[in-house]
C-alpha cells in the first residue's frame, strides 16, 4: 500500500512540473507579441533598450563606435511634415535590439534638425538601457468651424533660428524634439494675428499647445456652459 501511494505522489508532482514548464515556455516565447515580456537574449549577445520617457516609437539607428558602421536602424514613424503622420497604435514594449558585446552610439532622429545621441556599452547576456532625453508636444489650431490643419514653424526660444516645421491636425499628432524650450508660430495664421506660443518640452510629459481665436464673452442671460470655449 505504501509503495503505491508513493508512486501516485511522484506521478502527481511530475504532472505539476510539466504543466509549470509549459506555462513558463509560453510566457517566454509568446511574451513579445502579447506584451507579457521580451524574448530571451540570444546566446553571445547583449540587449540594447531605449528609454524614451513613454514615447511609443522613435526613428533611430545604431553605430559601432570602433568602425563607425551602422549595425541597426528602425523608422516606424512617418515624417512630421506628412499630412497623414498621425499617432496610431500602441507599443507596450520598449524598442530594443540584440547586439554583440561592444561600444555603440545610438542616434535618435527628431522632428526638427537636431538629433539626440547616446553612447552605451553592451554587455553579454545583459539588458543595457540608453536614456534618450526627448519629449513631445502637440499643436492644436481651432477656428469657428473647429480644429483645422494649418502649417506652423518651430523656433528656438529666442526666435533666432527656425528648427523645423509641421502641420496641425484634426487627429492626434505629436512632434518629438530634444528636451528644452522652444516657440511655435502659426505660418500665415488665418486669424491675421502673429500667433506665437512658448513650448517647454520635458522628458516623460506631453504638452498640448492650443491656438485659436479668443472665446466670445457670454451675453447677459446666457448659461456659463454655453459661453465656454471648446478645445
Amino acid at each position: 500500500m505504501t509503495s503505491k501511494v508513493e508512486y501516485t505522489q511522484v506521478r502527481k508532482w511530475l504532472l505539476v512540473g510539466a504543466i509549470a514548464a509549459v506555462v513558463a515556455g509560453c510566457a517566454t516565447t509568446g511574451g513579445s507579441g502579447g506584451g507579457y515580456g521580451l524574448p530571451p537574449i540570444p546566446e553571445g549577445k547583449g540587449r540594447l533598450m531605449l528609454e524614451t520617457g513613454g514615447i511609443n516609437e522613435v526613428n533611430y539607428y545604431v553605430l559601432d563606435e570602433e568602425t563607425g558602421e551602422e549595425v541597426h536602424s528602425e523608422s516606424p514613424r512617418m515624417a512630421a511634415s506628412s499630412p497623414i503622420g498621425y499617432e496610431t497604435g500602441y507599443r507596450s514594449l520598449p524598442q530594443f535590439v540584440d547586439l554583440a558585446p561592444g561600444s555603440y552610439r545610438v542616434v535618435v532622429n527628431t522632428d526638427i534638425d537636431d538629433s539626440v545621441e547616446k553612447e552605451v556599452e553592451v554587455l553579454m547576456g545583459q539588458e543595457m538601457y540608453a536614456t534618450i532625453p526627448i519629449g513631445r508636444f502637440q499643436v492644436i489650431f481651432s477656428d469657428a468651424q473647429g480644429r483645422s490643419q494649418v502649417p506652423f514653424l518651430i523656433f528656438d526660444y529666442n526666435l533666432r533660428t527656425m528648427l523645423g516645421r509641421g502641420m496641425t491636425s484634426t487627429e492626434v499628432r505629436y512632434f518629438i524634439v530634444p528636451v528644452g524650450e522652444y516657440k511655435v508660430r502659426i505660418e500665415n495664421s488665418p486669424t491675421g494675428v502673429d500667433e506665437i506660443r512658448p513650448v517647454q518640452v520635458s522628458m516623460g510629459q506631453t504638452q498640448n499647445i492650443l491656438i485659436g481665436p479668443s472665446p466670445s464673452p457670454a451675453q447677459p442671460g446666457e448659461g456659463g456652459s454655453e459661453g465656454a470655449a471648446q478645445p
